[in-house]
Protein backbone atom coordinates (compact mmCIF):
# COMPACT_ATOMS: atom_id res chain seq x y z
CA UNK A 1 0.00 0.00 0.00
CA UNK A 2 2.84 2.32 1.08
CA UNK A 3 4.79 1.31 -2.26
CA UNK A 4 1.20 2.24 -4.50
CA UNK A 5 1.00 6.01 -2.98
CA UNK A 6 4.62 6.83 -3.09
CA UNK A 7 4.25 5.63 -6.70
CA UNK A 8 1.13 8.33 -6.76
CA UNK A 9 2.77 11.01 -5.58
CA UNK A 10 6.10 10.60 -7.56
CA UNK A 11 3.97 10.13 -10.64
CA UNK A 12 2.34 13.62 -9.37
CA UNK A 13 5.51 15.37 -8.52
CA UNK A 14 7.10 14.56 -12.03
CA UNK A 15 3.68 15.95 -13.37
CA UNK A 16 3.78 19.10 -11.43
CA UNK A 17 7.14 20.12 -12.36
CA UNK A 18 7.12 18.28 -15.85
CA UNK A 19 3.77 20.49 -17.10
CA UNK A 20 3.45 22.69 -20.23
CA UNK A 21 3.64 25.94 -19.61
CA UNK A 22 4.70 27.41 -23.12
CA UNK A 23 1.79 26.64 -26.20
CA UNK A 24 1.78 28.05 -29.55
CA UNK A 25 -1.77 30.09 -29.80
CA UNK A 26 -3.54 27.90 -32.10
CA UNK A 27 -2.44 24.86 -30.06
CA UNK A 28 -4.13 26.28 -26.44
CA UNK A 29 -6.67 26.89 -28.25
CA UNK A 30 -7.35 23.25 -29.52
CA UNK A 31 -5.87 21.43 -26.62
CA UNK A 32 -6.10 23.71 -23.41
CA UNK A 33 -9.12 26.19 -23.49
CA UNK A 34 -10.87 27.74 -26.00
CA UNK A 35 -10.86 31.40 -27.00
CA UNK A 36 -13.92 32.31 -24.76
CA UNK A 37 -12.56 30.45 -21.82
CA UNK A 38 -9.72 32.40 -21.97
CA UNK A 39 -11.38 35.80 -21.86
CA UNK A 40 -13.38 34.58 -19.67
CA UNK A 41 -10.64 33.24 -16.96
CA UNK A 42 -7.86 35.67 -17.43
CA UNK A 43 -9.65 38.81 -18.27
CA UNK A 44 -7.36 41.53 -19.95
CA UNK A 45 -5.99 44.79 -18.49
CA UNK A 46 -9.33 46.66 -19.81
CA UNK A 47 -11.84 44.56 -18.18
CA UNK A 48 -9.81 44.28 -14.62
CA UNK A 49 -9.31 48.15 -14.86
CA UNK A 50 -12.63 48.36 -14.68
CA UNK A 51 -13.55 45.95 -11.61
CA UNK A 52 -11.26 48.02 -9.75
CA UNK A 53 -9.96 44.53 -9.32
CA UNK A 54 -5.68 45.55 -9.74
CA UNK A 55 -4.73 47.61 -7.00
CA UNK A 56 -2.70 50.11 -9.79
CA UNK A 57 -2.84 49.96 -13.25
CA UNK A 58 0.52 52.12 -13.11
CA UNK A 59 1.82 49.01 -10.98
CA UNK A 60 0.64 46.46 -13.22
CA UNK A 61 2.52 47.89 -16.56
CA UNK A 62 5.51 48.18 -14.28
CA UNK A 63 5.36 44.43 -13.89
CA UNK A 64 5.13 44.02 -17.18
CA UNK A 65 8.02 45.72 -18.34
CA UNK A 66 9.94 44.33 -15.61
CA UNK A 67 8.94 40.59 -17.02
CA UNK A 68 9.81 41.82 -20.31
CA UNK A 69 13.30 43.27 -19.20
CA UNK A 70 14.03 40.35 -16.61
CA UNK A 71 13.54 38.19 -19.81
CA UNK A 72 16.44 39.55 -21.53
CA UNK A 73 18.68 39.40 -19.10
CA UNK A 74 17.82 35.83 -19.12
CA UNK A 75 18.23 35.64 -22.81
CA UNK A 76 21.34 37.10 -22.07
CA UNK A 77 22.87 34.52 -19.48
CA UNK A 78 22.31 32.37 -22.02
CA UNK A 79 24.33 34.07 -25.22
CA UNK A 80 21.28 35.09 -26.81
CA UNK A 81 20.75 38.53 -28.66
CA UNK A 82 17.44 39.54 -29.87
CA UNK A 83 18.96 41.86 -32.34
CA UNK A 84 21.23 39.45 -34.18
CA UNK A 85 18.48 37.34 -35.55
CA UNK A 86 19.25 37.94 -39.54
CA UNK A 87 15.08 38.15 -40.11
CA UNK A 88 13.32 40.52 -38.20
CA UNK A 89 10.39 39.54 -36.55
CA UNK A 90 8.68 39.77 -33.35
CA UNK A 91 6.52 37.41 -31.15
CA UNK A 92 4.02 38.42 -28.59
CA UNK A 93 3.20 36.71 -25.60
CA UNK A 94 0.11 36.40 -23.45
CA UNK A 95 0.57 35.36 -20.33
CA UNK A 96 -1.27 34.04 -17.97
CA UNK A 97 -1.53 34.36 -14.24
CA UNK A 98 -3.32 33.12 -11.20
CA UNK A 99 -3.36 35.39 -8.06
CA UNK A 100 -0.44 34.00 -6.30
CA UNK A 101 1.79 35.81 -9.38
CA UNK A 102 2.60 32.14 -10.42
CA UNK A 103 2.40 31.70 -14.43
CA UNK A 104 -0.02 28.93 -15.33
CA UNK A 105 0.70 29.76 -18.89
CA UNK A 106 2.64 31.46 -21.51
CA UNK A 107 0.76 31.63 -24.89
CA UNK A 108 3.19 33.07 -28.38
CA UNK A 109 2.22 33.79 -31.89
CA UNK A 110 -1.16 35.58 -33.53
CA UNK A 111 -2.94 32.30 -34.87
CA UNK A 112 -3.33 30.83 -38.56
CA UNK A 113 -3.19 32.86 -41.25
CA UNK A 114 -1.95 35.99 -39.52
CA UNK A 115 -0.33 39.36 -41.03
CA UNK A 116 1.77 42.41 -39.57
CA UNK A 117 3.00 44.58 -40.97
CA UNK A 118 7.23 45.03 -41.27
CA UNK A 119 8.77 48.05 -42.62
CA UNK A 120 5.51 49.65 -43.65
CA UNK A 121 4.42 45.77 -45.69
CA UNK A 122 1.98 43.44 -44.97
CA UNK A 123 3.60 40.36 -44.13
CA UNK A 124 2.18 36.41 -43.41
CA UNK A 125 3.28 35.79 -39.77
CA UNK A 126 5.27 32.49 -39.39
CA UNK A 127 7.18 31.13 -36.72
CA UNK A 128 10.58 30.68 -38.10
CA UNK A 129 13.33 28.07 -37.25
CA UNK A 130 14.64 30.65 -35.31
CA UNK A 131 12.03 30.80 -33.27
CA UNK A 132 11.26 27.79 -33.06
CA UNK A 133 14.92 26.27 -32.04
CA UNK A 134 15.43 29.50 -30.02
CA UNK A 135 13.07 31.93 -28.70
CA UNK A 136 10.46 28.96 -27.73
CA UNK A 137 13.12 26.88 -25.51
CA UNK A 138 13.71 30.18 -23.57
CA UNK A 139 10.71 30.91 -22.98
CA UNK A 140 10.19 27.26 -21.66
CA UNK A 141 13.09 27.87 -19.28
CA UNK A 142 12.18 31.48 -18.07
CA UNK A 143 8.48 30.69 -17.55
CA UNK A 144 9.01 27.72 -15.48
CA UNK A 145 10.69 29.63 -12.35
CA UNK A 146 9.53 33.27 -13.24
CA UNK A 147 6.52 34.60 -10.71
CA UNK A 148 4.99 38.25 -10.51
CA UNK A 149 4.08 39.84 -7.02
CA UNK A 150 0.80 37.89 -5.26
CA UNK A 151 -0.51 41.20 -4.23
CA UNK A 152 -0.65 42.16 -7.87
CA UNK A 153 -4.36 41.30 -8.33
CA UNK A 154 -7.00 39.14 -6.90
CA UNK A 155 -8.01 37.29 -9.88
CA UNK A 156 -6.78 35.66 -12.12
CA UNK A 157 -5.17 38.21 -14.85
CA UNK A 158 -3.52 38.30 -18.58
CA UNK A 159 -0.80 40.27 -19.04
CA UNK A 160 1.47 41.06 -22.55
CA UNK A 161 4.67 41.65 -24.38
CA UNK A 162 6.73 41.13 -27.46
CA UNK A 163 10.03 39.83 -28.16
CA UNK A 164 11.40 42.08 -31.11
CA UNK A 165 14.07 39.85 -33.30
CA UNK A 166 16.41 41.64 -35.43
CA UNK A 167 17.43 45.31 -36.21
CA UNK A 168 14.46 47.52 -35.79
CA UNK A 169 14.23 50.02 -38.84
CA UNK A 170 14.28 53.59 -37.95
CA UNK A 171 13.85 56.62 -40.55
CA UNK A 172 15.66 59.79 -40.90
CA UNK A 173 14.42 62.60 -39.39
CA UNK A 174 14.82 66.34 -39.69
CA UNK A 175 14.96 67.16 -35.53
CA UNK A 176 17.30 64.17 -34.26
CA UNK A 177 19.17 60.88 -35.07
CA UNK A 178 18.02 57.96 -34.00
CA UNK A 179 20.94 54.85 -35.29
CA UNK A 180 25.01 54.61 -34.76
CA UNK A 181 25.30 54.83 -38.46
CA UNK A 182 23.17 57.82 -38.97
CA UNK A 183 25.59 59.25 -36.01
CA UNK A 184 28.71 58.44 -38.15
CA UNK A 185 27.57 59.88 -41.24
CA UNK A 186 25.92 63.21 -40.14
CA UNK A 187 28.31 65.75 -41.80
CA UNK A 188 26.70 68.88 -39.27
CA UNK A 189 27.46 67.55 -35.84
CA UNK A 190 27.47 71.07 -34.40
CA UNK A 191 23.40 71.34 -35.51
CA UNK A 192 22.64 68.44 -33.65
CA UNK A 193 20.64 69.14 -30.82
CA UNK A 194 19.06 65.64 -30.13
CA UNK A 195 20.58 61.75 -30.15
CA UNK A 196 17.76 59.06 -29.49
CA UNK A 197 19.62 56.08 -29.31
CA UNK A 198 17.30 53.99 -27.05
CA UNK A 199 16.82 50.09 -27.51
CA UNK A 200 20.01 49.61 -29.37
CA UNK A 201 21.29 46.26 -27.70
CA UNK A 202 24.39 48.97 -26.83
CA UNK A 203 26.91 47.05 -24.60
CA UNK A 204 29.81 49.92 -24.75
CA UNK A 205 28.47 53.91 -24.45
CA UNK A 206 29.00 54.67 -27.68
CA UNK A 207 31.96 57.16 -28.46
CA UNK A 208 30.37 58.99 -31.38
CA UNK A 209 28.14 60.93 -28.96
CA UNK A 210 30.86 62.98 -28.70
CA UNK A 211 31.07 64.34 -32.12
CA UNK A 212 27.98 66.44 -31.13
CA UNK A 213 29.28 69.38 -28.76
CA UNK A 214 26.08 71.32 -29.03
CA UNK A 215 23.56 68.13 -27.85
CA UNK A 216 21.05 68.89 -25.39
CA UNK A 217 19.19 65.76 -24.92
CA UNK A 218 20.70 61.97 -24.96
CA UNK A 219 18.50 59.17 -24.75
CA UNK A 220 20.25 56.00 -24.15
CA UNK A 221 17.12 53.78 -22.26
CA UNK A 222 16.79 50.33 -22.32
CA UNK A 223 20.17 49.35 -23.67
CA UNK A 224 22.55 47.10 -21.71
CA UNK A 225 25.44 50.03 -20.86
CA UNK A 226 27.43 49.22 -17.29
CA UNK A 227 29.71 51.98 -17.72
CA UNK A 228 29.35 55.77 -18.82
CA UNK A 229 32.39 58.16 -19.28
CA UNK A 230 33.30 60.63 -17.04
CA UNK A 231 33.88 63.02 -20.35
CA UNK A 232 29.87 62.86 -20.53
CA UNK A 233 29.76 65.83 -18.56
CA UNK A 234 31.85 67.86 -21.12
CA UNK A 235 29.05 68.88 -23.30
CA UNK A 236 28.11 71.80 -22.19
CA UNK A 237 24.84 71.59 -23.00
CA UNK A 238 23.51 68.31 -22.06
CA UNK A 239 19.76 69.16 -20.13
CA UNK A 240 18.05 65.81 -20.56
CA UNK A 241 19.65 62.63 -20.00
CA UNK A 242 18.23 59.17 -19.84
CA UNK A 243 19.76 55.66 -18.88
CA UNK A 244 16.70 54.16 -17.60
CA UNK A 245 17.03 50.28 -18.50
CA UNK A 246 20.87 49.59 -18.17
CA UNK A 247 22.31 47.82 -15.33
CA UNK A 248 24.85 50.57 -14.39
CA UNK A 249 27.67 49.83 -12.04
CA UNK A 250 27.64 52.70 -9.85
CA UNK A 251 30.81 52.23 -8.55
CA UNK A 252 32.30 53.84 -11.59
CA UNK A 253 29.27 56.01 -12.06
CA UNK A 254 30.99 59.38 -11.20
CA UNK A 255 28.98 62.45 -11.61
CA UNK A 256 30.96 65.88 -11.96
CA UNK A 257 29.89 69.42 -10.83
CA UNK A 258 28.18 70.98 -13.75
CA UNK A 259 25.66 73.86 -14.34
CA UNK A 260 23.67 72.19 -17.33
CA UNK A 261 21.87 68.99 -16.82
CA UNK A 262 18.31 69.53 -15.62
CA UNK A 263 16.69 66.13 -16.50
CA UNK A 264 18.18 62.97 -15.29
CA UNK A 265 16.41 59.54 -15.38
CA UNK A 266 17.95 56.65 -13.71
CA UNK A 267 14.71 54.01 -13.44
CA UNK A 268 15.45 50.68 -13.57
CA UNK A 269 19.02 50.66 -13.07
CA UNK A 270 20.00 48.48 -10.87
CA UNK A 271 20.52 51.53 -8.19
CA UNK A 272 20.90 50.18 -4.09
CA UNK A 273 21.43 53.92 -3.04
CA UNK A 274 21.55 57.34 -3.87
CA UNK A 275 25.28 57.66 -5.29
CA UNK A 276 26.90 61.11 -2.76
CA UNK A 277 28.09 62.64 -6.58
CA UNK A 278 24.41 63.22 -7.59
CA UNK A 279 24.19 66.41 -5.98
CA UNK A 280 26.89 67.84 -7.94
CA UNK A 281 24.01 68.17 -10.54
CA UNK A 282 23.71 71.61 -8.72
CA UNK A 283 21.03 72.61 -11.48
CA UNK A 284 18.70 69.50 -12.11
CA UNK A 285 15.34 69.99 -11.71
CA UNK A 286 13.62 66.63 -13.24
CA UNK A 287 15.12 63.27 -11.05
CA UNK A 288 13.48 59.62 -11.73
CA UNK A 289 15.05 57.21 -9.48
CA UNK A 290 11.88 55.00 -9.45
CA UNK A 291 11.82 51.66 -10.17
CA UNK A 292 15.38 50.57 -8.06
CA UNK A 293 15.66 49.25 -4.78
CA UNK A 294 16.86 51.71 -2.74
CA UNK A 295 14.84 51.10 0.98
CA UNK A 296 16.63 53.76 2.86
CA UNK A 297 17.06 57.34 2.13
CA UNK A 298 19.72 59.38 3.66
CA UNK A 299 19.09 62.77 5.24
CA UNK A 300 22.16 63.92 2.82
CA UNK A 301 21.24 62.35 -0.11
CA UNK A 302 19.60 65.52 -1.50
CA UNK A 303 21.89 67.90 -0.03
CA UNK A 304 22.59 71.13 -3.01
CA UNK A 305 19.46 69.40 -5.49
CA UNK A 306 17.93 72.89 -4.33
CA UNK A 307 16.54 73.65 -7.58
CA UNK A 308 14.85 70.26 -8.08
CA UNK A 309 10.75 70.18 -9.11
CA UNK A 310 10.01 67.16 -9.43
CA UNK A 311 11.21 63.88 -7.94
CA UNK A 312 10.11 59.96 -8.84
CA UNK A 313 10.74 57.71 -6.66
CA UNK A 314 8.35 55.23 -7.38
CA UNK A 315 8.42 51.45 -6.48
CA UNK A 316 11.99 52.01 -4.54
CA UNK A 317 10.64 50.31 -1.74
CA UNK A 318 11.64 53.13 1.16
CA UNK A 319 10.10 53.07 4.57
CA UNK A 320 10.48 56.60 5.63
CA UNK A 321 11.17 60.43 3.79
CA UNK A 322 14.31 62.09 5.41
CA UNK A 323 13.27 65.61 7.13
CA UNK A 324 15.75 67.29 5.12
CA UNK A 325 13.03 66.98 2.52
CA UNK A 326 11.93 70.55 3.39
CA UNK A 327 15.22 71.84 1.92
CA UNK A 328 13.76 71.22 -1.66
CA UNK A 329 11.51 74.46 -1.58
CA UNK A 330 11.28 74.15 -5.35
CA UNK A 331 9.66 70.99 -5.44
CA UNK A 332 6.61 71.08 -7.65
CA UNK A 333 6.15 67.27 -8.02
CA UNK A 334 6.42 64.45 -5.83
CA UNK A 335 5.94 60.73 -6.49
CA UNK A 336 6.14 58.49 -3.47
CA UNK A 337 3.68 55.64 -5.01
CA UNK A 338 4.48 51.84 -4.30
CA UNK A 339 6.76 52.09 -1.14
CA UNK A 340 6.58 51.17 2.44
CA UNK A 341 5.61 54.25 4.10
CA UNK A 342 4.33 54.09 7.53
CA UNK A 343 3.87 57.87 8.06
CA UNK A 344 5.05 61.21 6.26
CA UNK A 345 7.31 63.60 8.34
CA UNK A 346 5.34 66.77 9.03
CA UNK A 347 8.77 68.60 7.16
CA UNK A 348 6.95 67.77 4.40
CA UNK A 349 4.36 70.59 5.00
CA UNK A 350 6.95 73.09 4.48
CA UNK A 351 6.86 72.44 0.38
CA UNK A 352 5.19 75.50 -0.37
CA UNK A 353 5.65 75.11 -3.83
CA UNK A 354 4.24 71.41 -4.01
CA UNK A 355 1.21 70.93 -6.67
CA UNK A 356 1.30 67.11 -6.75
CA UNK A 357 1.38 64.75 -4.34
CA UNK A 358 1.32 60.98 -4.44
CA UNK A 359 1.38 58.65 -2.11
CA UNK A 360 -0.85 55.96 -3.02
CA UNK A 361 0.14 52.33 -2.06
CA UNK A 362 1.78 52.69 1.06
CA UNK A 363 1.39 51.69 4.42
CA UNK A 364 -0.05 55.12 5.32
CA UNK A 365 -2.50 55.33 8.53
CA UNK A 366 -2.84 59.48 8.85
CA UNK A 367 -1.38 62.38 7.44
CA UNK A 368 0.28 65.42 8.90
CA UNK A 369 -2.51 68.04 10.03
CA UNK A 370 0.50 70.62 9.10
CA UNK A 371 -0.86 69.55 5.33
CA UNK A 372 -3.47 72.70 5.36
CA UNK A 373 -0.01 74.78 5.03
CA UNK A 374 -0.21 73.59 1.29
CA UNK A 375 -1.77 75.95 -0.41
CA UNK A 376 -0.66 75.31 -3.88
CA UNK A 377 -1.20 71.64 -3.62
CA UNK A 378 -3.70 70.23 -6.09
CA UNK A 379 -3.72 66.79 -6.83
CA UNK A 380 -3.29 64.03 -4.09
CA UNK A 381 -3.06 60.64 -4.54
CA UNK A 382 -3.56 58.92 -1.66
CA UNK A 383 -5.41 55.29 -2.55
CA UNK A 384 -4.57 52.09 -1.02
CA UNK A 385 -3.45 53.11 2.02
CA UNK A 386 -4.92 52.54 5.56
CA UNK A 387 -6.51 56.13 6.29
CA UNK A 388 -9.41 57.22 8.39
CA UNK A 389 -9.03 60.85 8.46
CA UNK A 390 -8.08 63.72 6.20
CA UNK A 391 -6.71 67.20 7.45
CA UNK A 392 -7.45 69.93 5.97
CA UNK A 393 -6.72 70.35 2.40
CA UNK A 394 -8.31 73.99 1.20
CA UNK A 395 -7.41 74.37 -2.62
CA UNK A 396 -7.20 70.79 -3.88
CA UNK A 397 -8.04 70.06 -7.54
CA UNK A 398 -8.33 66.49 -7.81
CA UNK A 399 -8.30 64.11 -4.51
CA UNK A 400 -8.11 60.17 -4.36
CA UNK A 401 -8.59 58.43 -1.27
CA UNK A 402 -10.44 55.30 -2.66
CA UNK A 403 -9.26 51.44 -0.99
CA UNK A 404 -8.74 53.14 2.35
CA UNK A 405 -10.17 52.57 5.80
CA UNK A 406 -12.95 55.62 5.54
CA UNK A 407 -16.45 54.77 7.25
CA UNK A 408 -17.51 58.90 6.40
CA UNK A 409 -16.32 61.45 3.58
CA UNK A 410 -14.51 63.64 5.82
CA UNK A 411 -15.70 66.71 6.63
CA UNK A 412 -12.82 68.34 5.06
CA UNK A 413 -13.63 66.82 1.64
CA UNK A 414 -17.10 69.32 2.05
CA UNK A 415 -14.93 72.69 2.37
CA UNK A 416 -12.51 71.89 -0.82
CA UNK A 417 -14.69 74.31 -3.13
CA UNK A 418 -11.85 74.11 -6.24
CA UNK A 419 -12.56 70.02 -6.07
CA UNK A 420 -13.33 68.93 -9.58
CA UNK A 421 -12.52 65.16 -9.45
CA UNK A 422 -12.89 62.97 -6.10
CA UNK A 423 -12.28 59.56 -5.92
CA UNK A 424 -13.45 57.67 -2.16
CA UNK A 425 -14.20 54.47 -3.49
CA UNK A 426 -13.60 51.22 -2.21
CA UNK A 427 -13.67 51.94 1.50
CA UNK A 428 -16.16 51.35 4.62
CA UNK A 429 -18.36 54.47 3.87
CA UNK A 430 -22.06 53.59 5.17
CA UNK A 431 -23.26 57.47 5.84
CA UNK A 432 -24.54 58.88 2.52
CA UNK A 433 -21.92 62.00 1.95
CA UNK A 434 -24.59 64.51 1.43
CA UNK A 435 -22.20 67.29 1.60
CA UNK A 436 -20.73 66.60 -1.72
CA UNK A 437 -23.87 68.74 -2.75
CA UNK A 438 -21.65 72.16 -1.72
CA UNK A 439 -19.01 71.64 -4.42
CA UNK A 440 -20.21 73.49 -6.78
CA UNK A 441 -16.67 72.82 -9.27
CA UNK A 442 -17.07 69.03 -8.71
CA UNK A 443 -17.17 67.19 -12.39
CA UNK A 444 -16.49 63.49 -11.73
CA UNK A 445 -16.75 61.62 -8.87
CA UNK A 446 -15.63 57.90 -7.64
CA UNK A 447 -18.33 56.81 -4.76
CA UNK A 448 -19.35 53.05 -5.54
CA UNK A 449 -17.65 50.26 -3.79
CA UNK A 450 -18.55 50.95 0.10
CA UNK A 451 -21.77 50.15 2.34
CA UNK A 452 -24.08 52.44 1.24
CA UNK A 453 -26.98 49.38 0.89
CA UNK A 454 -26.63 48.11 4.24
CA UNK A 455 -29.96 49.64 5.26
CA UNK A 456 -33.13 50.25 2.38
CA UNK A 457 -33.53 53.51 3.40
CA UNK A 458 -29.50 54.35 2.93
CA UNK A 459 -29.77 52.91 -0.49
CA UNK A 460 -33.01 55.10 -1.40
CA UNK A 461 -30.92 58.43 -0.04
CA UNK A 462 -27.42 57.22 -2.11
CA UNK A 463 -29.74 56.87 -5.23
CA UNK A 464 -31.16 60.37 -4.32
CA UNK A 465 -27.45 61.42 -4.14
CA UNK A 466 -26.35 60.52 -7.34
CA UNK A 467 -29.56 62.32 -8.98
CA UNK A 468 -29.09 65.52 -7.99
CA UNK A 469 -25.23 65.65 -8.33
CA UNK A 470 -26.37 63.80 -12.46
CA UNK A 471 -28.75 67.18 -12.21
CA UNK A 472 -25.50 69.20 -11.76
CA UNK A 473 -23.69 67.47 -14.44
CA UNK A 474 -21.36 65.47 -12.32
CA UNK A 475 -20.43 62.40 -14.02
CA UNK A 476 -20.98 59.62 -10.94
CA UNK A 477 -19.02 55.93 -11.24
Amino acid sequence: MKTTIFLLLLCFSNFAFSQQKVYQIDDFYEKVMPIKDVYKTYPTLNIIKLESSFNNVQRFENEQRMMFHDFGKFAKQKNIKFHEFKKQNFIPFNILVNPSGEIDYAVYGFGKQSTLAINGKMTMYEIDEDTKNIIIPLAEDFFKTYKLPKDLADTKFSMNFSVFLGKETRKESKFYISTLELAEKCDKPDTVKELRLHKLYLEKFPEVVFRFKNLEELDLADNSLTEIPDKIWGLKKLRFLSLSGNLLNYDKLNFERNKHLKDLNLQYTNMNKIPKTLRKNRKLEVLFIGNNKIIEIEKSDFRGLKRLKAINLYNTRITTLPKTVKKLKRLEELDLYHNELKFLPKEICSLRNLRTLAISNNDLWKLPEEMAKLKNLKTLYAHHNKLNDLPVLPNLNLLDIGYNLFKVVPNTVFDVNNLNEFDCSKNQISQVPVGLLKLNSLKKIYIKGNDYNKLDEMEDDFDLLVEELQKKKVEVR
